[in-house]
This record gives structure tokens, sequence and C-alpha cells, in this order.
């Protein structure tokens, strides 16, 4: 495998785990914030608090993507191993 092929297949790697973990981690965030705000307000600092609408959050955008996230998974599996030299 020459050099460049792996450069490729790695900025390829890197740029597909930031496009599979944006929308889940802007999720998170937007939820984090949500959460911090009626804490403030309410005056209740409670970890649960943060923690669990935060998980049920992640699961369920993680439920809802699964199709696309597995999609772009194998789309990406599908493109290494056609780049990738066969064994002789």
């Amino acid at each position: 495998m020459s050099t460049s092929v792996a450069i490729d297949l790695l900025q390829s790697a890197a740029s597909t785990t930031i496009v599979l973990a944006a929308p889940i981690l802007a999720v998170l965030v937007a939820i984090a914030l949500v959460v911090n705000v009626l804490q403030t307000l309410t005056q209740l600092h409670d970890q649960t608090l943060a923690f669990v609408p935060r998980l049920v959050g992640s699961v369920l955008v993680i439920l809802l993507l699964l199709p696309w996230l597995l999609g772009r998974l194998s789309d990406y599996a599908i493109d290494v191993y056609r780049q990738a030299p066969l064994a002789s």
C-alpha cells in the first residue's frame, strides 16, 4: 500500500467519524444546555437530573439515526476494502 492510499484512508476515516458523531453530540449539547438552564432556574443541582435526560436523548438519537449511521459506516467499509491492495 502506498503512502498516498494510506493517507486517503486515514482522512476518510477521520471525516467519517466526525460525520457520524456530529448529530449525536449536537443533540447531547442541546439537551445539556436545556437541563442546565432548568437546573439554574429551579436551583436543583442533582447529578441524576443532568444524567438521565442526556442518556435518554442519546439512546433515542442513536435509535432514530441507526439506519443512516450503519449505511454511512458500511459505505466507508466497502470503500476501504476496494482501495486496499490484495495480498499476493
